[in-house]
Protein backbone atom coordinates (compact mmCIF):
# COMPACT_ATOMS: atom_id res chain seq x y z
CA UNK A 1 0.00 0.00 0.00
CA UNK A 2 1.24 3.55 -1.26
CA UNK A 3 2.34 5.67 2.11
CA UNK A 4 1.09 9.25 2.25
CA UNK A 5 4.47 11.28 2.54
CA UNK A 6 5.20 14.05 4.93
CA UNK A 7 7.40 16.76 4.74
CA UNK A 8 9.34 16.56 7.94
CA UNK A 9 9.26 19.19 9.90
CA UNK A 10 12.59 21.54 9.37
CA UNK A 11 10.87 25.30 9.38
CA UNK A 12 10.45 27.14 12.32
CA UNK A 13 7.44 26.18 13.82
CA UNK A 14 8.20 23.11 14.61
CA UNK A 15 12.12 24.63 16.07
CA UNK A 16 10.19 26.97 17.77
CA UNK A 17 7.63 24.62 19.47
CA UNK A 18 10.50 21.90 20.36
CA UNK A 19 12.46 25.19 21.97
CA UNK A 20 9.57 26.35 23.73
CA UNK A 21 9.03 22.95 25.53
CA UNK A 22 12.85 22.59 26.53
CA UNK A 23 13.28 22.41 30.09
CA UNK A 24 16.94 24.18 30.20
CA UNK A 25 18.16 27.63 28.98
CA UNK A 26 17.87 27.97 25.29
CA UNK A 27 20.72 30.47 25.19
CA UNK A 28 23.50 28.21 27.43
CA UNK A 29 25.54 26.24 25.35
CA UNK A 30 27.08 22.31 26.75
CA UNK A 31 30.08 24.17 28.06
CA UNK A 32 27.87 26.02 30.28
CA UNK A 33 28.78 29.51 28.96
CA UNK A 34 25.43 30.78 27.78
CA UNK A 35 24.83 34.50 27.50
CA UNK A 36 22.04 36.54 28.05
CA UNK A 37 20.82 36.97 24.57
CA UNK A 38 19.33 34.90 21.75
CA UNK A 39 22.78 33.19 20.57
CA UNK A 40 23.59 30.08 22.15
CA UNK A 41 27.19 28.08 21.65
CA UNK A 42 27.85 24.43 21.37
CA UNK A 43 30.82 22.36 21.24
CA UNK A 44 31.46 19.24 19.24
CA UNK A 45 34.64 17.35 19.66
CA UNK A 46 37.29 17.78 18.05
CA UNK A 47 36.16 20.79 16.31
CA UNK A 48 36.33 24.48 17.73
CA UNK A 49 32.90 25.58 19.26
CA UNK A 50 30.81 27.35 17.31
CA UNK A 51 28.16 30.21 18.31
CA UNK A 52 24.79 29.89 16.61
CA UNK A 53 22.77 33.57 16.49
CA UNK A 54 19.91 31.68 15.27
CA UNK A 55 18.51 27.74 15.10
CA UNK A 56 20.13 26.14 11.91
CA UNK A 57 17.48 24.71 9.51
CA UNK A 58 19.83 22.85 7.24
CA UNK A 59 22.48 20.24 7.24
CA UNK A 60 24.92 18.25 4.91
CA UNK A 61 25.84 15.15 6.32
CA UNK A 62 27.82 11.89 4.90
CA UNK A 63 25.67 9.29 4.23
CA UNK A 64 26.74 8.03 8.06
CA UNK A 65 25.59 8.54 11.78
CA UNK A 66 24.85 12.18 11.66
CA UNK A 67 22.56 11.81 8.77
CA UNK A 68 20.45 9.28 10.84
CA UNK A 69 20.71 11.51 13.84
CA UNK A 70 19.22 14.43 11.64
CA UNK A 71 16.36 12.42 10.63
CA UNK A 72 15.55 11.27 13.72
CA UNK A 73 14.68 14.83 14.50
CA UNK A 74 12.73 14.87 11.73
CA UNK A 75 14.97 17.04 9.68
CA UNK A 76 15.78 16.00 5.67
CA UNK A 77 19.37 16.87 4.90
CA UNK A 78 20.25 19.98 2.35
CA UNK A 79 23.25 17.86 0.82
CA UNK A 80 24.80 14.44 1.65
CA UNK A 81 27.80 12.76 0.05
CA UNK A 82 25.57 10.33 -1.96
CA UNK A 83 22.56 7.72 -0.86
CA UNK A 84 25.12 4.57 -1.66
CA UNK A 85 24.69 3.88 2.20
CA UNK A 86 22.02 5.52 3.14
CA UNK A 87 19.57 3.86 5.04
CA UNK A 88 16.57 4.31 3.18
CA UNK A 89 14.78 1.08 3.70
CA UNK A 90 14.35 1.83 7.83
CA UNK A 91 12.89 5.02 6.84
CA UNK A 92 10.15 3.62 4.32
CA UNK A 93 9.28 1.14 7.35
CA UNK A 94 7.52 3.85 9.49
CA UNK A 95 4.53 5.93 9.07
CA UNK A 96 4.69 9.40 7.35
CA UNK A 97 8.53 9.22 7.37
CA UNK A 98 10.45 9.10 4.38
CA UNK A 99 13.53 11.08 3.15
CA UNK A 100 12.25 12.96 -0.51
CA UNK A 101 15.54 11.98 -2.08
CA UNK A 102 15.46 13.74 -5.50
CA UNK A 103 15.47 17.17 -3.02
CA UNK A 104 18.89 16.25 -1.79
CA UNK A 105 22.38 18.23 -3.74
CA UNK A 106 25.15 15.41 -3.63
CA UNK A 107 28.35 16.35 -2.42
CA UNK A 108 29.92 13.70 -4.12
CA UNK A 109 30.78 10.85 -6.52
CA UNK A 110 31.02 8.41 -3.89
CA UNK A 111 30.09 8.14 0.10
CA UNK A 112 33.76 9.47 0.68
CA UNK A 113 35.22 10.54 -2.46
CA UNK A 114 35.37 13.07 -4.78
CA UNK A 115 34.28 16.15 -3.01
CA UNK A 116 33.05 19.25 -5.20
CA UNK A 117 33.47 22.38 -3.35
CA UNK A 118 30.60 24.30 -5.48
CA UNK A 119 28.23 21.27 -4.17
CA UNK A 120 28.87 22.86 -0.81
CA UNK A 121 28.02 26.70 -2.39
CA UNK A 122 24.65 25.25 -4.09
CA UNK A 123 23.81 23.33 -0.93
CA UNK A 124 24.06 26.68 1.33
CA UNK A 125 23.37 24.84 4.84
CA UNK A 126 23.52 26.14 7.95
CA UNK A 127 25.87 23.81 9.60
CA UNK A 128 27.46 20.84 8.19
CA UNK A 129 27.35 18.15 9.99
CA UNK A 130 30.94 16.26 8.96
CA UNK A 131 33.99 15.77 10.01
CA UNK A 132 36.30 17.88 8.79
CA UNK A 133 38.92 15.34 8.80
CA UNK A 134 37.23 13.09 7.00
CA UNK A 135 37.36 15.93 3.78
CA UNK A 136 41.06 16.07 4.71
CA UNK A 137 42.06 12.37 4.40
CA UNK A 138 39.22 10.98 1.89
CA UNK A 139 39.15 14.22 -0.33
CA UNK A 140 42.84 15.99 0.48
CA UNK A 141 40.82 19.23 1.70
CA UNK A 142 43.40 21.84 3.57
CA UNK A 143 42.56 23.48 6.45
CA UNK A 144 41.95 26.71 3.87
CA UNK A 145 39.36 25.03 2.05
CA UNK A 146 37.51 23.66 5.25
CA UNK A 147 37.45 27.52 6.09
CA UNK A 148 36.45 28.61 3.11
CA UNK A 149 33.22 26.39 2.99
CA UNK A 150 32.56 27.43 6.63
CA UNK A 151 32.29 31.49 5.92
CA UNK A 152 30.48 31.01 2.89
CA UNK A 153 28.30 28.34 4.58
CA UNK A 154 28.11 26.68 8.22
CA UNK A 155 30.13 25.86 10.59
CA UNK A 156 31.30 21.68 10.49
CA UNK A 157 30.18 19.87 13.46
CA UNK A 158 30.45 16.86 12.58
CA UNK A 159 33.05 14.22 14.22
CA UNK A 160 33.77 10.42 13.93
CA UNK A 161 31.85 7.78 16.54
CA UNK A 162 32.08 5.36 14.30
CA UNK A 163 35.07 3.69 14.53
CA UNK A 164 38.23 3.91 15.94
CA UNK A 165 40.73 5.07 13.28
CA UNK A 166 44.79 5.65 12.83
CA UNK A 167 44.04 6.98 10.00
CA UNK A 168 41.32 9.38 10.48
CA UNK A 169 42.00 10.04 14.55
CA UNK A 170 45.38 9.08 15.15
CA UNK A 171 43.74 6.10 17.03
CA UNK A 172 42.03 7.69 19.56
CA UNK A 173 38.51 6.75 21.16
CA UNK A 174 35.60 8.76 19.42
CA UNK A 175 34.52 11.50 21.89
CA UNK A 176 30.84 10.31 21.95
CA UNK A 177 28.59 7.14 22.23
CA UNK A 178 25.35 7.12 19.36
CA UNK A 179 23.25 9.02 22.13
CA UNK A 180 26.24 11.32 23.05
CA UNK A 181 26.82 12.55 19.57
CA UNK A 182 23.18 12.64 19.32
CA UNK A 183 22.71 15.03 22.28
CA UNK A 184 24.78 17.10 20.56
CA UNK A 185 22.60 17.95 17.35
CA UNK A 186 19.73 18.22 19.84
CA UNK A 187 21.66 21.12 21.06
CA UNK A 188 22.83 22.23 17.31
CA UNK A 189 19.04 22.36 16.41
CA UNK A 190 17.59 23.38 19.92
CA UNK A 191 15.98 19.96 19.94
CA UNK A 192 15.83 19.13 23.89
CA UNK A 193 12.83 18.26 24.52
CA UNK A 194 12.54 16.14 21.19
CA UNK A 195 15.80 14.29 21.98
CA UNK A 196 14.06 13.74 25.65
CA UNK A 197 11.30 12.34 24.27
CA UNK A 198 13.91 9.47 22.32
CA UNK A 199 15.78 9.34 25.36
CA UNK A 200 12.73 7.77 27.46
CA UNK A 201 11.55 5.60 24.29
CA UNK A 202 15.17 4.42 23.83
CA UNK A 203 15.88 3.24 27.47
CA UNK A 204 12.21 1.67 27.68
CA UNK A 205 13.17 -0.23 24.72
CA UNK A 206 16.88 -1.62 25.89
CA UNK A 207 15.12 -2.08 29.39
CA UNK A 208 12.82 -4.45 28.30
CA UNK A 209 15.14 -6.36 26.10
CA UNK A 210 17.85 -6.77 28.66
CA UNK A 211 15.35 -8.05 31.16
CA UNK A 212 15.08 -11.18 28.63
CA UNK A 213 18.14 -11.36 28.58
CA UNK A 214 19.84 -14.72 29.76
CA UNK A 215 23.07 -14.25 32.99
CA UNK A 216 26.14 -12.54 31.78
CA UNK A 217 27.92 -16.01 31.65
CA UNK A 218 25.69 -17.62 30.03
CA UNK A 219 25.63 -15.16 27.28
CA UNK A 220 27.10 -16.27 23.22
CA UNK A 221 30.67 -15.39 22.13
CA UNK A 222 30.79 -13.38 18.48
CA UNK A 223 32.97 -12.65 16.53
CA UNK A 224 32.20 -9.43 14.67
CA UNK A 225 34.15 -8.91 11.50
CA UNK A 226 33.69 -5.45 9.26
CA UNK A 227 34.40 -3.89 5.85
CA UNK A 228 32.32 -6.91 4.55
CA UNK A 229 32.23 -10.80 4.88
CA UNK A 230 33.66 -12.26 2.15
CA UNK A 231 34.48 -16.17 3.25
CA UNK A 232 35.94 -16.96 -0.15
CA UNK A 233 39.16 -14.61 -0.01
CA UNK A 234 39.91 -15.96 3.72
CA UNK A 235 40.54 -12.66 5.36
CA UNK A 236 38.35 -11.04 8.10
CA UNK A 237 38.75 -7.91 9.59
CA UNK A 238 37.78 -8.29 13.03
CA UNK A 239 36.03 -5.04 15.17
CA UNK A 240 36.11 -5.10 18.56
CA UNK A 241 32.91 -5.37 20.53
CA UNK A 242 34.14 -3.84 23.68
CA UNK A 243 35.43 -0.07 22.31
CA UNK A 244 33.30 2.95 22.30
CA UNK A 245 33.34 2.66 18.93
CA UNK A 246 29.60 2.93 16.89
CA UNK A 247 29.98 -0.36 14.53
CA UNK A 248 29.40 -2.91 17.57
CA UNK A 249 26.95 -0.63 19.53
CA UNK A 250 24.30 -3.37 18.70
CA UNK A 251 26.41 -6.65 20.24
CA UNK A 252 27.84 -4.77 23.11
CA UNK A 253 24.05 -3.39 24.10
CA UNK A 254 22.83 -7.12 24.15
CA UNK A 255 26.23 -7.87 26.20
CA UNK A 256 27.25 -10.60 23.73
CA UNK A 257 30.93 -11.47 24.52
CA UNK A 258 33.98 -10.82 22.12
CA UNK A 259 34.81 -13.74 20.85
CA UNK A 260 38.79 -12.05 19.99
CA UNK A 261 38.68 -10.26 23.57
CA UNK A 262 42.18 -9.18 25.06
CA UNK A 263 43.88 -10.08 21.43
CA UNK A 264 41.89 -8.21 19.18
CA UNK A 265 44.21 -8.55 15.54
CA UNK A 266 45.50 -5.05 14.05
CA UNK A 267 45.20 -6.17 10.31
CA UNK A 268 43.00 -8.91 8.65
CA UNK A 269 43.24 -12.76 10.16
CA UNK A 270 42.65 -16.30 8.56
CA UNK A 271 40.52 -19.06 9.20
CA UNK A 272 43.30 -20.41 11.07
CA UNK A 273 42.72 -17.65 13.23
CA UNK A 274 38.79 -17.78 13.58
CA UNK A 275 38.97 -21.16 13.67
CA UNK A 276 41.02 -20.48 17.15
CA UNK A 277 38.84 -18.94 19.51
CA UNK A 278 35.78 -20.58 17.13
CA UNK A 279 32.83 -18.15 18.16
CA UNK A 280 29.25 -19.20 18.91
CA UNK A 281 28.21 -16.50 16.56
CA UNK A 282 29.87 -14.67 13.06
CA UNK A 283 28.26 -11.11 12.70
CA UNK A 284 28.35 -8.94 9.74
CA UNK A 285 29.07 -5.68 10.92
CA UNK A 286 26.61 -3.45 9.03
CA UNK A 287 25.14 -6.49 7.09
CA UNK A 288 21.80 -5.26 7.82
CA UNK A 289 21.90 -2.12 6.00
CA UNK A 290 24.09 -2.80 3.09
CA UNK A 291 23.11 -6.28 1.99
CA UNK A 292 18.51 -7.59 1.48
CA UNK A 293 18.81 -10.90 3.43
CA UNK A 294 18.92 -12.59 -0.25
CA UNK A 295 22.45 -10.63 -0.84
CA UNK A 296 23.41 -11.94 2.64
CA UNK A 297 22.72 -15.37 2.34
CA UNK A 298 24.56 -15.35 -1.36
CA UNK A 299 27.34 -13.81 -0.07
CA UNK A 300 28.10 -14.75 3.45
CA UNK A 301 26.12 -17.39 4.22
CA UNK A 302 26.38 -19.72 1.37
CA UNK A 303 30.37 -19.35 0.93
CA UNK A 304 31.03 -19.84 4.25
CA UNK A 305 28.66 -23.44 4.21
CA UNK A 306 30.52 -24.21 0.94
CA UNK A 307 34.10 -23.51 2.18
CA UNK A 308 36.25 -26.28 3.74
CA UNK A 309 37.34 -24.22 6.84
CA UNK A 310 34.42 -22.58 7.17
CA UNK A 311 32.38 -25.50 7.24
CA UNK A 312 34.98 -26.56 10.22
CA UNK A 313 33.29 -23.46 12.81
CA UNK A 314 30.58 -24.05 14.77
CA UNK A 315 28.63 -20.65 14.17
CA UNK A 316 28.62 -21.95 10.48
CA UNK A 317 27.14 -26.12 11.52
CA UNK A 318 24.78 -24.12 13.66
CA UNK A 319 23.19 -21.60 11.23
CA UNK A 320 24.84 -18.99 13.40
CA UNK A 321 25.92 -16.29 10.74
CA UNK A 322 23.84 -13.03 11.78
CA UNK A 323 24.11 -9.28 10.22
CA UNK A 324 23.61 -5.79 12.47
CA UNK A 325 23.47 -2.03 11.55
CA UNK A 326 26.88 -1.38 11.78
CA UNK A 327 29.26 1.84 11.80
CA UNK A 328 26.65 4.64 9.59
CA UNK A 329 23.63 3.81 12.39
CA UNK A 330 22.28 6.93 13.97
CA UNK A 331 19.11 6.22 16.57
CA UNK A 332 16.62 5.20 13.91
CA UNK A 333 18.76 2.13 12.35
CA UNK A 334 20.09 1.38 15.94
CA UNK A 335 16.64 -0.17 17.05
CA UNK A 336 16.12 -1.88 13.90
CA UNK A 337 19.93 -3.46 14.71
CA UNK A 338 19.27 -4.10 18.33
CA UNK A 339 15.39 -5.90 17.33
CA UNK A 340 17.29 -7.54 14.29
CA UNK A 341 20.22 -9.16 16.58
CA UNK A 342 17.67 -9.93 19.74
CA UNK A 343 15.75 -12.09 17.59
CA UNK A 344 18.79 -13.74 15.48
CA UNK A 345 20.11 -14.84 18.58
CA UNK A 346 17.67 -15.26 21.30
CA UNK A 347 14.92 -16.01 19.34
CA UNK A 348 12.76 -18.41 22.17
CA UNK A 349 13.05 -15.57 23.84
CA UNK A 350 12.10 -12.26 21.19
CA UNK A 351 10.51 -14.18 18.49
CA UNK A 352 12.23 -15.90 15.41
CA UNK A 353 13.84 -13.62 12.81
CA UNK A 354 12.18 -13.38 9.63
CA UNK A 355 15.64 -12.49 7.57
CA UNK A 356 14.28 -8.70 6.77
CA UNK A 357 13.68 -6.09 8.89
CA UNK A 358 10.48 -5.18 6.71
CA UNK A 359 9.38 -9.63 7.43
CA UNK A 360 9.12 -8.65 11.66
CA UNK A 361 5.07 -9.75 12.38
CA UNK A 362 3.32 -6.45 14.09
CA UNK A 363 3.02 -8.68 16.96
CA UNK A 364 6.70 -9.52 17.22
CA UNK A 365 8.44 -6.37 16.85
CA UNK A 366 10.46 -4.88 19.60
CA UNK A 367 9.69 -1.05 19.47
CA UNK A 368 6.11 0.49 18.23
CA UNK A 369 6.51 1.76 14.52
CA UNK A 370 3.96 4.64 15.12
CA UNK A 371 5.28 5.72 18.69
CA UNK A 372 8.45 6.27 17.20
CA UNK A 373 7.00 8.06 14.00
CA UNK A 374 5.64 10.58 16.20
CA UNK A 375 8.64 11.18 17.59
CA UNK A 376 10.51 11.96 14.35
CA UNK A 377 7.42 14.07 13.61
CA UNK A 378 7.02 16.77 16.63
CA UNK A 379 4.60 14.60 18.44
CA UNK A 380 5.12 14.10 21.82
Amino acid sequence: MPRRRTVLASGASLVAATVAGCTGDPTADNDDSGTDTESYTVTVEPNFRHTFDSVPESYTAIPSVWLDIGMAFGIEPAAVASFDRAPLKYYELLPDVSLDTDAVTLLAGGAEEGYDKENFYAADADVNLIDPRALKFYADWSDDDIAEIESATGPFLGTTIRFQSDSLTDGEEPPYDLYGAFEQAARIFQRQAQFDAWQSFYDDFIEGIRSELPPEDERPSVAAIWRGVNPESGQFRIAEIDAMANNTRTYRELGLRDAFQGRIPDGPIGYEELLDVDPDYIGAVGGLTSLTHEEFVSTAVEPFENDSNGQQLTAVQNGNLVRTGGQYMGPIVDLYSTEALAKQVFPDRFGAWPGAVADVPEDERLFDRESLAAIINGEF
